[in-house]
């Protein structure tokens, strides 16, 4: 998981789960794309998922939405196809074509059958009881609070999970490095401004490499970066769990990319970078560590 300068021309970008990506050397021939092997078309069946990335193509280059933001949501499923991903390892992927989340998601985030309906038995009670309670009681405004985003707390939390995952494989601890961290926010912007997950520019150029120079972390010699996001309801969840999570724990569908990228031995300086698009209600994080 690791980029020597002398490997600029043969990288391959890896997108994975809920806006996470890492970047790998490869051959020089080797696609920064995935490639559909097989595709077959399906007798519509309902599905649900309640994580995974879901990709705008079979190339697996854009997410579209993250499934963990459709968790009662029944998803249509109308094809397979088996593409050879940019690793070069293959896996199936089945294409959601009716709904709101249509796109391409792996077929191990999928669990067959509609989304059970919530019972509402609860809530009409509630209902019944409030109605009741307002004609005896004297209505107050209570004053309306905007929650700001923490991103000391949500880096501190990532942290700290990230380097108990460390410690368990016998690895030293990462250090938080103020430099990496302003171009971590930096490229956790870059992402907002083009409202998905990319590495790279329109012309295909390391974002990394481009603007490591300004922020005073150009001289590296190993480096891996990692991408998330997330919707939100309220900027009080704890992003920085979940987005250390993702990486570590629910990376399959990139085959562990980004947990290799943050137990390395090989990396011992890390940024971790927050960018909040308030008109998406959307938190984006990049990560970029170093040796």
């Amino acid at each position: 998981m690791k980029l020597s300068r002398q490997l600029k021309g043969l990288l391959v970008l890896v997108l994975a789960i809920g806006g996470i990506a890492s970047v790998t050397p490869a051959a020089a021939k080797q696609s920064s794309k995935g490639i559909v092997l097989k595709m077959t078309k399906v007798t519509t069946k309902p599905y649900h998922a309640t994580k995974g990335k879901i990709y705008r193509n079979t190339s697996l280059t854009k997410v579209a939405h993250n499934a963990k933001n459709y968790p009662r949501t029944t998803l249509y499923v109308t094809k397979h196809a088996t593409i050879r991903k940019a690793n070069h390892q293959r896996a199936v992927y089945y294409y959601i074509g009716k709904g709101k989340a249509k796109g391409w998601i792996w077929h191990g985030y999928l669990k067959a059958g509609k989304v059970a309906k919530k019972s509402t038995t609860k809530s009409t009670q509630k209902s019944v009881q409030a109605v009741a309670t307002t004609t005896t009681a004297t209505t107050t405004t209570q004053p309306t609070t905007k929650t700001a985003f923490d991103a000391a707390k949500m880096s501190q939390n990532f942290l700290a999970i990230v380097n108990q995952e460390r410690a368990k494989v016998g690895v030293a601890p990462l250090t938080l490095n103020s430099k990496l961290t302003n171009l971590a926010n930096q490229r956790a912007k870059d992402n907002a401004d083009i409202n998905t997950l990319s590495h790279t520019d329109a012309q295909g150029n390391a974002m990394f490499e481009k603007e490591a120079d300004q922020f005073g972390v150009g001289n590296w010699l190993t480096w891996s970066e990692c991408l998330y996001m997330s919707g939100y309801d309220s900027l009080s969840f704890n992003f920085g769990k979940d987005a250390a999570d993702g990486y570590l724990y629910d990376d399959a569908d990139s085959n562990w990319g980004h947990r290799l990228n943050l137990i390395s031995s090989e990396t011992t300086q890390i940024g971790i970078g927050w960018y909040v698009k308030s008109g998406t209600h959307t938190v984006y994080n990049a990560i970029d560590q170093t040796n």
